[in-house]
């Protein structure tokens, strides 16, 4: 019947500011449950670490959107997206999640089975092969963003214009906007 499949209690899906809030509620509330954290991409941050464009910014007060095991203490209530990014990178490194996290491992399939009271995961690691294996509990903290490509609505002229056109999930990190018309 093939080699039993790697079993673990909790799987959690990205390792953004819900993934690592999750990794926390787990240990503390189970600190018994074997855990991993799969992060399809290869930074500890979601969104926050995603998304790098000049001014980016909570629409929510860090109050509001932060951990209640670790206050936010800045002045700036209505954070920029790198102090947000820190703060989550933070909160894993005192967690102890470093080493919970794999990176550049993307779960493209779960299964349920009511039989087992099991999740049979197809997980797909950075170098194109595809690891199946099976948890009691799976937490998803994607969020909502494709991280490949994300949408883009159809703007009208959008062929006749001269400039420069970026999506704001792929900005160009070295752009040099200064003097121009955004």
């Amino acid at each position: 019947a093939g080699a039993p499949l790697e079993h673990l209690d909790v799987v959690i899906v990205g390792a953004g500011l819900s993934g690592i809030g999750a990794a926390h509620h787990v240990r503390t509330d189970a600190p018994w449950a074997s855990m991993a954290i799969f992060e399809s991409r290869g930074a500890i941050g979601g969104t926050w670490d995603l998304f790098r464009y000049p001014g980016i910014r909570s629409d929510s007060d860090m109050y509001t959107l932060g951990y209640n095991f670790k206050p936010w203490l800045h002045n700036q209530v209505i954070a920029n997206g790198r102090q947000i990014r820190n703060y989550i990178q933070e909160a894993a490194v005192e967690g102890g999640f470093q080493n919970k996290i794999h990176f550049g491992r993307k779960v493209v399939s779960a299964s349920w089975s009511s039989e087992t009271a099991t999740w049979t995961l197809d997980v797909l690691n950075k170098s194109g092969e595809t690891q199946q294996m099976s948890c009691n509990w799976l937490m998803m903290c994607s969020g909502y963003y494709n991280y490949e490509q994300g949408y883009t609505p159809e703007f009208k002229g959008r062929d006749d214009f001269k400039g420069q056109i970026f999506h704001p999930q792929f900005w160009p990190e070295q752009l040099d906007y200064a003097g121009k018309r955004v």
